[in-house]
């Protein structure tokens, strides 16, 4: 028994307001900023402008909302795609939507010199037949569906300073090393890279 409180059970009320705001969200974002692309080749549109952002990431979400949430990410794919096929170039334009963190959920474009710039962010990608049930909504099945995984690193220094700052212990930092899902050297310092969950990579 404990007295400590689990805030993710709490109810979040608003519910109206918030749903309102991803509509708006989606409605600044329909248009695809030339500008931008022209200067950078490249251009993303992330959920971290929700005023409530930070409240969803350490909230657990109704699937009635990430459904919302998923239409609104696949409502601002489409639009761009027919702005992108009018240029009439190779492009590369996917919807990411992490499974286990749907806020951190985003619709990526890039083409001319940044046209592979997304290629080796994420690892195991391979086409999928179906799509984990957290994540699907009415018009899921009218895209194509790749599954790869999201790593993260984490690099020597980086888990000696989490030791001695008591994040974590010797034992659960030799967990880390021994559980990592590969290593690479960088500059000649070593980074442990994990498996940091489940990415779903949409196109039409």
């Amino acid at each position: 028994m404990t007295d400590r409180t689990d805030f993710r059970k709490r109810k979040i009320r608003g519910w109206k307001r918030r749903v309102k705001e991803i509509e708006r969200w989606k409605a600044y974002y329909m248009k695809m900023d030339m500008e931008q692309l022209e200067e950078n080749s490249r251009d993303y549109v992330k959920l971290w402008s929700l005023s409530f952002y930070s409240l969803f990431t350490q909230y657990s979400l109704p699937f009635w909302y990430k459904q919302r949430i998923i239409q609104a990410l696949i409502d601002v794919y489409d639009s761009w795609k027919k702005t992108i096929e009018r240029l009439d170039e190779p492009y590369y334009l996917r919807i990411w939507i992490f499974e286990e963190n749907i806020m951190k959920s985003q619709v990526v474009v890039s083409y001319r010199e940044m046209l592979h710039f997304y290629d080796n962010t994420f690892a195991e990608i391979e086409k999928a037949e179906s799509v984990n049930e957290k994540v699907t909504i009415k018009n899921f099945s009218e895209l194509i569906w790749h599954k790869g995984l999201d790593l993260a690193a984490w690099s020597e220094n980086e888990l000696l300073e989490d030791m001695n700052d008591g994040i974590y212990s010797f034992e659960e930092v030799q967990e880390i090393k021994e559980s990592a899902y590969s290593t690479s050297k960088v500059s000649g310092e070593l980074f442990y890279v994990m498996k940091n969950g489940v990415v779903w990579l949409g196109e039409r």
